[in-house]
């Protein structure tokens, strides 16, 4: 049960992040700094607390806006200046990532304070914080796809965009969303990461961006867009977290880990591939 525990501890923050990122590519965009988003907001967070003094709440709420902010640039890019989101992300990855070891300084900041270091270290009724946290994020997610217009405009925007704006949904603005909705998440994870370390630092969440992706295409959604769903995203997640759990406990070096992560990536994509294929063989 513990060890079932720990698995779930470790899926938390990447099903947070994926959760977000699900939603973007159901409407046929991507978020590849969510990394660097994550490092941004946990470093954001904890000089904010120690270098400045201010109170954790306050730096809690400023570090997911910070996450919030890089997703309001993406979306900014990519849905009023027309710069693919491919683009826009890979430069923020970038940006993010080196915003978060300046205002380290390269290094980790350390000594949060117990009640932050609750968020992510604290449990209630014997069940880790950060797994509730993730549990109520892809219940509000998952009931935002599938019972709100707005979820239909995201499988419309994703499936067929030209489509859609005849419908009447505004696509700039539904990917525009979308894409802030990532960004908030990442640092909604970062402030978790944060807190379950004691210490920002810039080197935070560098292998989550492919774990969220692993996690994503093999939960169901599609890359292409119009396709995909939060049930999916966490039981990959789960799945991942489980594999990487279970090599550490066969002791393999970490390394082993990446190569894992990525074959999964290659096979669920290629499965993905070839079910389309197969669909429209059935259509024709």
């Amino acid at each position: 049960m513990s060890n079932l525990l720990n698995i779930f501890l470790a899926a938390s923050t990447l099903a947070i992040i994926a959760g977000g990122l699900t939603l973007a590519l159901i409407a046929g965009e991507i978020d590849l700094s969510l990394g660097s988003v994550e490092a941004l907001a946990g470093s954001l967070a904890a000089v904010l607390i120690v270098t400045v003094g201010l109170p954790w709440p306050i730096a809690l709420v400023l570090g997911v806006l910070a996450g919030a902010a890089v997703g309001g640039v993406n979306a900014f890019f990519t849905s009023k200046l027309g710069v693919p989101s491919f683009v826009t992300s890979l430069a923020m990855l970038s940006v993010a990532g080196g915003s978060a070891y300046l205002l380290t300084q390269g290094t980790s900041v350390f000594g949060l304070g117990p009640q932050f270091g609750a968020i992510g270290q604290g449990s209630l009724f014997g069940v880790p914080v950060p797994v509730l946290v993730a549990a109520v994020v892809l219940a509000v997610l998952a009931l935002v796809l599938h019972r709100t217009s707005f979820g239909l405009n995201i499988y419309a925007v994703g499936g067929n965009p030209e489509a859609a704006r005849l419908s009447g949904v505004n696509v700039r603005r539904t990917r525009a969303i979308v894409l802030v909705i990532s960004g908030s998440l990442a640092g909604v994870a970062g402030i978790i990461l944060a807190s379950r370390l004691d210490a920002g630092s810039g080197t935070v969440g560098g292998a989550d961006l492919m774990a969220a992706i692993a996690a994503v295409v093999i939960g169901g959604t599609s890359l292409n867009g119009g396709v995909g769903g939060i049930a999916g995203t966490l039981v990959g997640a789960v799945l991942i977290a489980s594999i990487q759990n279970g090599l550490v406990l066969l002791n393999v070096t970490a390394f082993w880990q990446q190569v894992a992560i990525g074959s999964l990536i290659l096979v669920a994509a290629l499965l993905d591939r070839l079910s389309k294929i197969s669909t429209k063989g059935v259509t024709a």
